[in-house]
This record gives structure tokens, C-alpha cells and sequence, in this order.
């Protein structure tokens, strides 16, 4: 039966109305000593709001990359499908629905479809994407039978249901985890382009108070970012297919092929393709 791998990526801006200790803050160094009036120094610290948990990110952009599995064509990997959507109000009172439209959106497209099974693929998605998708939907009545019906979408050491990249790569804890402009740049590919996820919620204040046509395109800017997550993430996950055995040098590139021959996808990344052929 074919498979559909499914590389997701999201982008949030926080929700501090769904955690309790958005005061909170912690405490880490800043660049450089400090110096004391009898000239010893000291290492400067700084406060910095802490990290929202899960539940206290709103999803504002939603990106997926759907890789057909087919043992029984060439490559038996493939570019199938793709797409990118992000939608945030000015209003307050309707940032609820856009955020429940893009979780119905995904969970509608996770629905179980005939003569097909997905498997997620994510970086970092075990921690942070499908926990965020999962209480978010819970906030907004959103069924996620797809998320608990298979246990190996939760279960941390299948790679079936859902392959976290990052911990995979990471041997389930055993290094360090890598960021992924870092794996990005090891194997050939750009990283971080047009923004970081960090720069996400500026984008997102800045296009509150500036012309609808502004606020489009910051969408649009957005979209295209957490696409070229997803992309990213996918040519890694293609890349791993090759390290791990399962294709050999031929076929990895002939599953290059079929995302350089996509015009949107050219469009939405530059890339070095024959850098990152094997």
C-alpha cells in the first residue's frame, strides 16, 4: 500500500491567556564580563520572559510536504503534494477562528484517506509542533482521532506515525540535538532564509498597524518561511532515506529530481541542487 510521509512545520506567536505564568522569567548570561568598581569581574546576566509552554502558542501558519512512498514505481519516493497557509485578524475576537480554521484545515487533510497512510515527519515536532497542534485543537472543540487512534504517531522510537528528524539524528537523546539551520547547513542546504521563527511574532505586530495590502504580504512572507521549513525538512528526511540504506545514490537523486522539476517549489526556495546530489 503506498505511503504519504508528511513533513509539517508550524509558525506560533504567543498566547499568554492559556498560561498561567506568562510573568515568569529567567535569568541566562549576556555577552561579555561586567566589571566591578575594585576591577574583579563578574559574569553579566540578564532577565529574558521564559519559553511558553505548548498550549500558550497560537498557530498562525501551517506548511506541509507530502512525500509518495511506492515501492512498486521510480523513485519509490516522490514529491506529491505541498502547501503553506497562514491567516491572523486584527481583531482580537477573530484570531480565534483563523487559528481554528487552520487546525480544521490540517486535521481534515490527516483524516484517514483511501488506499493511502501518512506518516509525519517533523523536526522537533515530538516536543513542540504536535503538542502545540494537539492542545490547540483541544482548545477549539477540534477532534485529533489521528493523533491518538495509532500509537506510533506518540511513540518516540518508531518511525512510523511520526519521525522526529531531531531526535532521530540525536539518537533519542544520546547527543545533543542540533538545531535545524545546523543540519540544514551539513548537508547542503541554505538554513534560515527570509526569517527565523523567533522574528514570526514582529511580523505579526508590525502588520497590525499597517494597509491591508501590508498585511497580506506579511502573511504571504510567513507562509512562504514555514514552507521552506517543510521543504527543508523534507530534502533532509530524502537525504536520510540514502544515509540509513534504505535508497542508493541513483535513487536519492532521482528524488531530487521531482522536487527541482516542481516551478513552485523552485520558487519558494533557492537551492544549490547539485550540491545536494550524492
Amino acid at each position: 500500500m503506498p505511503l504519504i510521509f508528511r513533513v509539517l512545520d508550524i509558525e506560533t506567536i504567543p498566547d499568554v491567556s492559556t498560561w498561567g505564568k506568562h510573568d515568569q522569567i529567567t535569568w541566562r548570561l549576556a555577552p561579555g564580563p561586567r566589571s566591578l568598581p575594585d576591577g574583579e569581574t563578574l559574569a553579566a546576566v540578564e532577565p529574558t520572559p521564559s519559553f511558553p509552554p505548548p498550549q500558550a502558542h497560537r498557530v498562525v501558519a501551517i506548511s506541509h510536504v507530502d512525500i509518495l512512498f511506492d515501492p512498486e514505481r521510480s523513485p519509490k519516493y516522490a514529491l506529491h503534494d505541498f502547501g503553506s497557509s497562514c491567516r491572523w485578524a486584527r481583531e482580537p475576537s477573530s484570531m480565534d477562528h483563523d487559528e481554528s480554521c487552520l487546525l480544521s484545515e490540517f486535521g481534515r487533510r490527516m483524516s484517514p484517506s483511501e488506499g493511502s497512510v501518512v506518516h509525519l515527519v517533523s523536526w522537533n515536532g515530538r516536543t513542540f509542533d504536535l503538542p502545540v497542534i494537539v492542545l490547540r485543537s483541544f482548545k477549539h472543540k477540534i477532534a485529533c482521532k489521528w493523533y491518538y487512534d495509532a500509537k506510533d504517531v506518540r511513540y518516540r522510537y518508531s518511525a512510523e506515525g511520526h519521525l522526529d528528524l531531531m531526535d532521530y539524528l540525536a539518537d533519542f537523546g544520546a547527543v545533543r540535538n542540533m538545531s535545524l539551520a545546523d543540519a540544514c547547513h551539513l548537508a547542503g542546504l541554505p538554513g534560515k532564509l527570509d526569517m527565523t521563527g523567533a522574528s514570526v511574532e514582529n511580523v505579526y505586530r508590525q502588520s497590525l498597524v499597517a494597509d491591508d495590502a501590508s498585511m497580506e504580504k506579511a502573511q504571504a512572507d510567513v507562509a512562504r518561511y514555514c514552507l521552506q521549513d517543510s521543504i527543508q525538512t523534507a530534502l533532509l528526511f530524502v537525504r536520510s532515506r540514502y544515509h540509513i540504506g534504505k535508497v542508493c545514490a541513483t535513487t536519492h537523486n532521482a528524488i531530487l529530481d521531482t522536487f527541482s522539476s516542481s516551478p513552485a517549489i523552485v520558487s519558494a526556495i533557492s537551492l544549490d541542487w547539485d550540491r545536494l546530489r550524492v
